[in-house]
């Protein structure tokens, strides 16, 4: 049995989970969502979403973790009570890196609880080792190994053919959240005027006219206004320079007088992204980045100065170095990306993501991982067919 243990009071990561199931990553009939029992408002609204979707799932005790006899169970979020349910140590524990980035959140010391340690590519494993998260031994033990794009996700934008093609047709803004501490804050939605700025900048150099935002799920959830805030001053900067912004809010939780607020302002609430090609990108220190690459989108990063620590040595380079904008400096000139900018997003695609199960099909990944777990005889030591 496939099992995915789900800790969080945050209604916008059950969300996020059942995009594994849309994308056919994780099947409908064999795996069972485990949701930890919580006396809190949001469980309701979780129920709500897993059954919508028709997904199999339960909300379990830590008694009921230690029950289980056989299978594997996936972690898609570090949580505290992890280390309390890979104390069931008839399962498998596997961590599958949802939201793999270069925050610090992706190198905690709490990775070394799990068997395997799931990746995109090889830049996923230069941050384990670097970090001293694993060892080198570590790796050839298969404790952590790649799965491509597996797990990153999808803007569910219109695709592109490559990164040098000219097609798009609007400025695609995917800002982070606030974190859940104020010491791991990556955000640009702090920062309204040097974010209308540089979109303001880029469309004008790209001739578009429409900015479609979409806010992480979890916008929002510490600091509570900090998307309304944003757009608020944002919005109608926009507006003076003839620019469109469209939002996309369906994963975002918004109070009754949030959107009253929104819709008072004028700003236009979109349900699907799927109509959109994005000519041009820009989003934060997040794994909307490896999604940015894995859909040959070319892109900015905004950063802080701080946060350049956080980077692997392999980005420690002025060609990774170009494509960030600094928003603790002054906000910088942007020109078009040279031949030689467009073929190091390649090269980045190509680090951040394994491209060797580019020929699977996405319901046939969890058959890849169970043959990598046991060794190409997982039918005799696990039942993965109920």
């Amino acid at each position: 049995m496939i099992y995915l243990y789900l800790d969080t009071k945050i209604v916008g990561a059950a969300k996020q989970i059942v995009n594994f199931f849309t994308d056919q990553v994780l099947d409908k009939d064999k795996t069972v969502v485990l949701v930890k029992r919580y006396k809190h408002k949001s469980s309701r609204l979780i129920e709500q979403i897993f059954v919508q979707h028709q997904i199999i799932f339960r909300f379990v005790s830590y008694d009921e973790l230690d029950q289980l006899e056989e299978g594997v169970i996936l972690y898609p979020f570090n949580a505290q009570s992890n280390c309390r349910a890979v104390a069931n140590r008839r399962l498998k524990h596997v961590f599958i890196t949802h939201g793999e980035s270069n925050k610090i959140s992706s190198v905690k010391p709490i990775l070394r609880i799990y068997d395997h340690i799931i990746t995109a590519g090889q830049l996923g494993l230069q941050r384990l080792v670097e970090s001293k998260i694993l060892s080198s031994y570590d790796l050839s033990q298969q404790r952590a190994f790649t799965m491509g794009n597996t797990f990153i996700g999808q803007t569910q934008l219109k695709p592109r053919a490559d990164f040098a093609s000219p097609e798009g047709d609007i400025c695609f803004y995917a800002p982070t959240w606030e974190g859940g501490i104020a010491r791991e804050n990556y955000s640009s939605l702090q920062e309204p005027v040097k974010v209308a700025t540089t979109l303001i900048q880029a469309c004008k150099l790209y001739g578009l006219s429409k900015v479609v935002m979409q806010p992480h799920p979890n916008a929002g959830f510490r600091v509570k206004e900090i998307l309304l805030d944003f757009l608020t001053q944002v919005y109608p900067l926009l507006k003076a320079q003839g620019i469109a912004l469209e939002v996309y809010l369906k994963n975002v939780e918004l109070g009754f007088w949030q959107k009253f607020k929104l819709k008072r302002l004028g700003v236009k609430v979109i349900s699907e992204l799927k109509g959109y090609q994005a000519r041009i990108a820009f989003c934060d220190l997040s794994a909307i980045e490896t999604q940015l690459l894995n859909e040959n989108i070319p892109h900015y990063l905004f950063f802080y100065q701080d946060n350049l620590a956080l980077l692997p040595q392999s980005l420690q380079q002025q060609d990774y170095l170009n494509h960030l904008i600094m928003l603790d400096q002054d906000v910088r000139e942007l020109k078009a990306f040279s031949a030689q900018e467009l073929a190091y997003f390649h090269t980045l695609q190509q680090l951040y993501i394994d491209p060797s199960l580019h020929h699977c099909a996405s319901k046939d990944r969890i058959a890849f991982l169970l043959t990598k777990l046991y060794g190409g005889t997982d039918n005799e030591k696990i039942d993965h067919s109920n």
